[in-house]
């Protein structure tokens, strides 16, 4: 499956290469995570709609939503120069809507991340990297806290909701500012 295959979450969105250009050699991509139909576990798909509506007229940029991270995520990275992940958090220590930024080592709340239905992240990452595929050199983590995540529902609550604009805005900043090309 490449970088321009289709997934489908829950019924409803499609999801992969929101913008109707072709994304396969776009060096940058937004990778929003979640299930649109679980309240606030929808945080990081809701995201990717406002970064691809935004972001519409850049060919640089290339945005998917997908409903699990592991082997889908490496396929979609794979190729990249910088990525932006977003997925909802269920850690229960932070205030519905707190954004926090995660990493490789600390992925903590994130479900899709460290899923148990697929590999995950730092196992996808590794692969990628052991296949010796060619695999983003900078890699963000947006995380927005849930407070309702248990339950049918395609609203997000309003602390969410707000933290969902405030992320998209910080991604497309992150997106467009250059690389420096000492990053590894």
């Amino acid at each position: 499956m490449g970088p321009d295959a289709q997934y489908r979450q829950s019924g409803q969105t499609t999801l992969t290469s929101l913008h109707p250009v072709s994304d396969s050699a776009a060096p940058n991509i937004a990778v929003g995570l979640g299930n649109d139909i679980a309240a606030d576990d929808g945080a990081g798909i809701a995201a990717a709609k406002r970064i691809e509506a935004q972001t519409r007229h850049r060919p640089d940029v290339a945005v998917v939503a997908l409903p699990w991270a592991g082997f889908a995520l490496l396929d979609v990275l794979r190729g990249r120069r910088r990525a932006a992940l977003i997925d909802c958090l269920t850690t229960g220590r932070h205030p519905a809507g707190t954004i926090v930024r995660l990493d490789e080592t600390d992925l903590a709340g994130s479900v899709r991340l460290n899923s148990f239905h697929d590999i995950s992240y730092p196992t996808a990452m590794s692969l990628g990297r052991e296949l010796g595929w060619d695999m983003p050199d900078s890699i963000a983590i947006w995380g927005i806290e849930a407070g309702i995540a248990d339950v049918f529902s395609e609203d997000l609550s309003s602390p969410v909701a707000a933290a969902v604009e405030e992320v998209a805005n910080e991604v497309i900043e992150y997106l467009s500012t250059p690389l420096d090309r000492s990053e590894p």
